[in-house]
């Protein structure tokens, strides 16, 4: 399992906004169909991760920082990205 870095204030307002928190989300690098995307940014390499936890569909934003993953947040994933997860899926 990777080692995750986040803010825990704004793990705490992602549970109240979307129901999960960032302790939970880090379940997503559990799932063998986990699809990492390229997302635009301007200011640092983000990228988005597509997963189920609870056979629900997620997707967290996610950067890169050292061996860390830092957790920006998540978000019930939107249909075309359950559908580009379902397409992909072993």
């Amino acid at each position: 399992m990777p080692s995750f870095e986040y803010d825990e204030n704004k793990s705490k307002t992602n549970q109240q906004k979307h129901g999960i928190d960032f302790i939970e989300a880090q379940k997503l690098w559990e799932d063998d169909n986990l699809l990492e995307i390229t997302s635009k940014s301007e200011t640092e390499p983000r990228y988005l991760i597509i997963g189920q936890v609870q056979d629900k569909h997620w997707t967290a934003v996610i950067t890169y920082r050292s061996e860390m993953i830092r957790i920006i947040s998540v978000r019930r994933s939107r249909t075309n990205e359950v559908t580009w997860y379902e397409s992909r899926r072993i």
